[in-house]
């Protein structure tokens, strides 16, 4: 007979002895270097910042819930503490990023899209509407090899500036919805639109849902 089980995680101090020797014939010091962290001088562990970064991102769990969470396991990390974690992680993770905002726009043909985002703002219990914007470089279906990607994106807002700031250096075939923010790249030739069906047939297909004769 076989029962599934959940074991608990657990939170491990992990304690590095480094040993100091002295030279009786220089008075020399020598001690071997701490071991690397991802966080200098941090106490956190990869492990334990890729569980934060998960919550926060792929889970949804804000950092307030985290400390509560954690504190009902014995284990006491601040907000401010788990924010500035994430402020790190963010920087050291910067590289990888740009490498990857990069390596999309090196493709001839890309798709792009914004999604609104409610983002609660610090002492206020109203949201704003942030956007979320998306790259995708994908030609698996015309036969490529070359390995899909996607790059977001996030802005306060829905100015156009923001996908013109993003394809910068990209030049090929856009495909896109009708918004009036991307017209500017199509302006000088380097971007050529691809119109999307899926948003063209929305308005007739609105048409034939109020009047079904049309």
């Amino acid at each position: 007979a076989e029962q599934l089980e959940l074991m608990r995680s657990a939170f491990r101090v992990i304690r590095t002895v480094r040993e100091k020797h002295a030279c009786t014939q220089c008075d020399a010091i020598v001690q071997a270097p701490a071991p690397s962290r991802p966080i200098e001088r941090g106490i956190a562990g990869p492990g334990l910042l890729a569980r934060v970064l998960t919550s926060k991102y792929a889970e949804h769990t804000p950092l307030y819930r985290q400390s509560e969470i954690y504190g009902r396991q014995g284990v006491e990390l601040s907000r401010s503490l788990l924010s500035g974690w994430v402020d790190a992680c963010c920087r050291q993770l910067s590289p990888l990023e740009e490498a990857l905002h990069g390596y999309v726009l090196t493709d001839g043909k890309l798709h792009a899209d914004d999604t609104p985002v409610p983002v609660l703002l610090p002492g206020n219990k109203k949201t704003k509407t942030g956007r979320l914007w998306t790259c995708v470089r994908d030609d698996r279906n015309a036969g490529s090899t070359l390995a899909p990607a996607v790059w977001f994106a996030y802005s306060p807002d829905r100015k156009g500036i923001h996908p013109q700031t993003h394809l910068a250096g990209f030049s090929g075939v856009l495909q896109a919805d009708a918004y009036a923010g991307f017209n500017e790249l199509y302006r000088d030739g380097r971007i050529t639109e691809a119109a999307c069906w899926a948003h063209a047939r929305r308005k007739i297909h609105d048409v034939h849902v109020r009047t079904p004769s049309a």
